[in-house]
């Protein structure tokens, strides 16, 4: 049998969370607000932001956007930061990166406010992560795996994980997640042997796909029972949205008739968006709270 770990059920719960914790703000003074900050005219970056900006409106979250020309400057974007950084009613800022390519991505990096970097991208965000320690927002899509992992799977306590990839915005932050809820964690990569993978997916309990190899990971990596947590997002065979995944492989084959996975799109990705309104509303109630 095999199970759709949907991220709906874990949206909703959240969005419950959001929207509660909105109106609680707003009727002691506090009105929870997302910036955005963008140079030049990249098609998904303007898409991401359109959609960033929708999801805040519809959860009662004031949003700015900042969008600048390509031909932008260095100073003229660090002043733009600086503002947002400075201004007591913004409580996150999203910086869409990359930048055009004749700015110092790094520096604008290293200029956000850590305790408006609701997207994790800053040293003290990443930092905090691997210490447990401080107030620090964790990387969106890695805490959506975790959102998703602890709704279906309750007690990660002495589970074994392995996580195929080692970005810093999933593959490494999760793995570190991962060992604060005391599981044991395995992390391959693209210089792990093929044959050092697959053991290691299937001595697993938790297998994490976040390689961006689209379907690439049939029948020989899984075994009965497995928990799959796909973040992959490519064109698939069929010319449509697929995971890491080869769940038509494992299907063909039919030696593997239980498993636990989430789609893809339906999965990971619903949950992710909707946890940057959750560290912008929590990012505000601290500021209240202060």
């Amino acid at each position: 049998m095999f199970t759709l770990l949907k991220g709906k059920p874990v949206k909703d719960e959240i969005i419950n969370y959001v929207t509660d914790t909105v109106q609680t703000l707003k009727e002691s003074g506090t009105e929870p607000m997302l910036a955005v900050l963008r140079a030049g005219e990249d098609s998904g970056q303007i898409y991401y932001e359109q959609s960033i900006l929708k999801n805040a409106a519809k959860y009662g979250i004031s949003t700015r956007a900042v969008d600048l020309p390509e031909s932008v400057t260095q100073e003229e974007l660090e002043a733009a930061l600086t503002e947002l950084n400075d201004d007591d009613n913004v409580h996150g800022i999203i910086m869409l990166r990359p930048f055009p390519k004749h700015i110092d991505s790094d520096k604008l990096t290293a200029m956000l406010d850590p305790e408006k970097d609701i997207d994790a991208i800053t040293d003290m965000s990443i930092a905090g992560l691997f210490s447990g320690r401080g107030n620090s927002f964790y990387a969106c899509t890695a805490e959506a795996c975790m959102e998703i992992a602890r709704y279906y799977c309750p007690e990660l306590k002495g589970r074994k994980v392995t996580v195929l990839g080692r970005s810093l915005t999933v593959g490494k932050p999760l793995a570190i997640m991962m060992l604060n809820e005391h599981a044991t964690v395995t992390i391959c990569h693209s210089r792990t042997p093929k044959e050092d993978q697959i053991a290691a997916c299937r001595n697993a309990d938790i297998v994490v796909l976040a390689t961006g190899q689209t379907e690439s990971y049939g029948s020989e990596y899984f075994r009965n029972g497995h928990i799959v947590l796909d973040v992959g997002t490519g064109t698939g065979r069929k010319g449509t949205i697929a995971g890491d995944l080869d769940i038509e492989d494992i299907e063909a084959k039919g030696e593997i008739t239980e498993l636990a996975y989430t789609p893809v799109p339906g999965g990971v990705g619903v949950v992710t968006t909707t946890l940057l309104m959750r560290n912008v509303v929590n990012s505000a109630k601290r500021k209240a709270n202060k």
